[in-house]
């Protein structure tokens, strides 16, 4: 019965205000690459984000997660809050930002930072542009503060063309059966776009690393952090790839994250 009344809370919460993301270049996915490349030419390469023209830019103080309750104990100043890995972006003259990102892929991965706190678990959901469900699920949580990520499945592909709207919270249980699970939750928004011939026989030249930095050149959120997560993970003690990690999160406002580990 507590679930079934979290959940019809949970869909409450998050309200599904999509934004329309015009971008006219778009680059492919899960390319083959060429052998690595000395360490002085990958040490170059710049991952550095740069958002898609007209989005605005990344807003530095944005993100912060929101509540619906007082279950959850408050996190000190000095503790880093829930986050998504996700470009808050903010136009000129306007005063709320958007978590947004861009994807190729049909099934792209989430990454979220969770602090420590009382929650148990999370929750994903993901949304259509008419609100319908695309995707729902929990997530046990250990209890460990770092980086976790969320993997669309195959039945739950994005379509080209198409904006969505995520969400992820972190449930802590109510302290009576009277009393509501609270949701401390981050909300925003991906678009899938089309892919481009020409760029994607350029991506096909080019290292993982190289591949990163083209896609966070040409303002492709998710892929640049999937590629470079995907390299941290299986490289740990690499203190280039760490560097170039830092670099990408710094470029969007998310420095404080960079040193987090990696939560299975």
């Amino acid at each position: 019965m507590q679930r079934q009344h979290f959940s019809q809370l949970f869909s409450q919460q998050f309200i599904s205000v999509l934004v329309t993301v015009s971008v006219g270049l778009a680059i492919i996915p899960s390319l083959p690459v060429r052998a690595e490349k000395s360490s002085s030419q990958q040490t170059r390469v710049s991952v550095a984000f740069q958002p898609p023209a007209g989005q605005g830019m990344p807003n530095r103080t944005a993100g912060g997660a929101s509540r619906t309750g007082n279950n959850c104990p408050i996190l000190s100043a000095d503790q880093t809050q829930l986050t998504a890995l996700v470009p808050a972006l903010q136009k000129p003259n306007d005063i709320s930002s958007n978590l947004t990102g861009l994807t190729t892929e049909e099934t792209p991965k989430f990454y979220f930072f969770v602090p420590t706190m009382a929650a148990q678990e999370g929750v994903f959901s993901l949304k259509d542009e008419n609100d319908k469900d695309i995707y729902q699920t929990r997530l046990p949580l250990s209890g460990q503060t770092g980086i976790i990520s969320v993997k669309l499945p195959s039945d739950s592909q994005l379509k080209v063309g198409q904006s969505y709207r995520w969400s992820f919270g972190l449930v802590c249980q109510a302290q009576s059966d009277q009393q509501q699970p609270e949701v401390v939750f981050v909300t925003g928004e991906i678009r899938r776009i089309q892919t481009d011939i020409a760029v994607s026989n350029q991506l096909q030249q080019l290292t993982p690393l190289e591949q990163a930095a083209v896609y966070a050149e040409n303002g492709i959120w998710f892929e640049s952090i999937g590629i470079l997560a995907d390299l941290r993970k299986t490289q740990p003690n690499d203190s280039m790839l760490a560097s170039k990690w830092e670099e990408l999160l710094k470029s969007v406002g998310l420095e404080e994250i960079a040193q987090q580990p990696f939560i299975d």
